[in-house]
C-alpha cells in the first residue's frame, strides 16, 4: 500500500458536498412527499416509519459505500479512503462500516460538533472514527502538517452543539406522538434553517 497521510479538511468538506448531491438519488423514493411539501399548500403528513427511513438514508448510503469502496463516492472522487485506525493496510470490517455512519447520525442532536472534534487531533479523527476505530487518509502528501486548533475547534463545537440541540428539539416538537405522524413541510422548513447555520459555521474552518 502507498504511504498514507492525514486527509485534508477541505477535501473532506468538498467530499461531503459531493455526497449530498449523490444522496439526492437515494431520496427519490420520497420524491412525491418532498414535491408536495415544496409545491403544494396542504399538510404533508408522514409516518414515524417514513421519518425514521429519511433519518437513516445517509447512514445506509455511507455504510454500503464503505463496504464497496472503503469510502463514500465523494471521498473516493477526491482520493480519500476510510481505513482502520490501527493499520491502514487492512480492509474495513463490516462492523466498522456500520458503526461509523450510525455514530454520524448523532449530528441530529449535535450538528457538526461531532466532526469539529477533529480539530483537537493531529490525525483529524472525530467521534465517528473513535467509535468505529477508523480514520480518513489520502495518498498524496499535504503541503503542511495538521495542527491542533483549540480556538476554532472550541468555537465550532459550542456553536454547532447549540444549533444541533435547538434543531433536534424543534423537530421532536413537530412530531405528533399520539397519531405517530409529522408534517413534512414544517420539518423541511426547520432543516432549511439548520442548513443556513451550518454554512455560517463552515466559513470559520481552516486547515493547515
Amino acid at each position: 500500500m502507498n504511504d498514507v497521510f492525514v486527509a485534508s479538511t477541505w477535501k473532506r468538506l468538498f467530499a461531503i458536498m459531493l455526497d449530498q448531491i449523490f444522496l439526492v438519488v437515494c431520496y427519490l423514493p420520497f420524491g412525491t412527499l418532498f414535491y408536495r411539501a415544496w409545491f403544494t399548500q396542504g399538510d404533508v403528513e408522514i409516518s414515524l416509519f417514513q421519518l425514521g427511513m429519511l433519518f437513516l438514508v445517509p447512514a445506509l448510503y455511507e455504510a454500503v459505500s464503505l463496504m464497496l469502496l472503503s469510502a463514500t463516492p465523494g471521498k473516493w472522487l477526491l482520493g480519500l479512503k476510510v481505513v482502520p485506525a490501527d493499520d491502514p493496510t487492512k480492509e474495513l470490517q463490516y462492523t466498522q462500516c456500520v458503526l461509523r455512519p450510525l455514530t454520524s447520525r448523532l449530528t441530529f442532536f449535535f450538528s457538526w460538533a461531532i466532526y469539529a472534534l477533529a480539530f483537537f487531533r493531529y490525525d483529524r479523527t472525530h467521534l465517528s472514527d473513535w467509535v468505529a476505530e477508523t480514520r480518513v487518509v489520502q495518498f498524496t502528501p499535504r503541503p503542511q502538517r495538521p495542527t491542533i486548533r483549540w480556538v476554532v475547534g472550541s468555537l465550532l463545537i459550542l456553536s454547532y452543539a447549540y444549533e444541533g440541540l435547538l434543531f433536534s428539539s424543534n423537530i421532536i416538537n413537530e412530531i405528533n406522538w399520539k397519531n405517530g405522524k409529522a408534517d413534512l413541510r414544517a420539518l423541511v422548513a426547520i432543516s432549511s434553517m439548520e442548513d443556513v447555520s451550518v454554512d455560517v459555521g463552515e466559513d470559520m474552518m481552516e486547515d493547515e
